[in-house]
């Protein structure tokens, strides 16, 4: 599973548009046209990165009768609601979208019938970060005992991260210790490691080891062929 999402959107347009007299359906009505693009991106350790799967585009679009009467749940006042624009159009709505809406239901020009339409595009990103994955799976793997823990400190002193030099509490959620060796380093200072290298920074042990299954299965197929883009995960 993805440990990541990255959703950015955008309205690419906005009109109120007249309705011809006695064309038929509602006398207002709301139109919204989405483009959707998802995305599948692997980010490996070392820098490397690729995609899983190949960019998938949907398009959607959404008619809502627009009523003035209070009643049926609908007219400008439904649209002031972000809450309630969200649910119309899905996961993402660019922000402000909603009182731009109720402006320009608003805009009737004393009792016209019109037509609002809305573009909006969303591209959703789906991100499987195997530095992320490794740290949590080593939280999930250490032991948990702080007397065991390798660092810089000497009796009764507190240890120091051996990436910052910083001293480390001894509170258990301050501390990430890793598997295997036991030396212990602050989890902000571990994690960007990661980004870099999969080994220990002080013994060079290698924890690719304690990667979820689907994660070394997914390193494994970008490292030697990053064109196959697998649909397993």
């Amino acid at each position: 599973m993805p440990n990541d999402l990255q959703i950015t959107s955008e309205t690419t347009r906005l009109d109120l548009e007249p309705r011809p007299p006695g064309g038929g359906g509602p006398p207002h009505e709301l139109v919204l046209r989405l483009a959707m693009t998802e995305c599948h991106t692997w980010r490996g350790i070392g820098g490397r990165s690729g995609r899983v799967r190949r960019p998938r585009r949907m398009s959607r679009e959404i008619r809502l009768a627009l009523d003035d009467n209070p009643s049926s749940g609908g007219g400008p006042d439904y649209l002031r609601s972000g809450d309630d624009c969200r649910r119309l159009i899905g996961r993402a709505v660019p922000r402000g979208v909603e009182r731009a809406l109720a402006v320009a239901v608003q805009r009737d020009g004393g009792g016209a019938t019109f037509e609002v339409i809305v573009d909006i595009s969303v591209h959703f990103e789906f991100v499987y970060c195997e530095a992320k994955a490794l740290l949590l799976a080593c939280a999930e793997n250490d032991g948990g005992d702080p007397a065991g823990r390798s660092g810089n400190g000497g009796d009764g002193e507190a240890p120091s991260c051996s990436i910052c030099f910083e001293e480390m509490s001894r509170e258990a959620d301050e501390v990430t210790d890793l598997p295997g060796c036991t030396h212990g380093f602050h989890p902000r200072c571990i994690a960007a490691w990661f980004h870099k290298a999969s080994t220990c920074p002080v013994c060079r042990r290698d924890h690719l080891q304690y990667l979820p299954p689907d994660y070394r299965d997914l390193h494994d197929s970008m490292a030697f062929d990053p064109d196959s883009l697998p649909d397993y995960l």
